[in-house]
């Protein structure tokens, strides 16, 4: 960890996303197709790339 970098900023980067439409925190996204999924429990449309899978 840097020296200017707090825990606090290691916990954000791990937690759930909000959701871009509504602000809830997203549990999940399903993916319907290539441009569109949904996130969970809000069900808002919002784009495939809001989670990034980490490899």
């Amino acid at each position: 960890m840097r020296n200017d970098q707090t825990a606090s900023d290691d916990t954000d980067s791990s937690s759930p996303p909000d959701c871009p439409r509504c602000g809830e925190r997203v549990a999940f996204v399903t993916v319907t197709g290539p441009m569109t999924a949904s996130a969970s429990p809000c069900g808002c449309t919002v784009p495939p790339n809001l989670v990034q899978r980490e490899e």
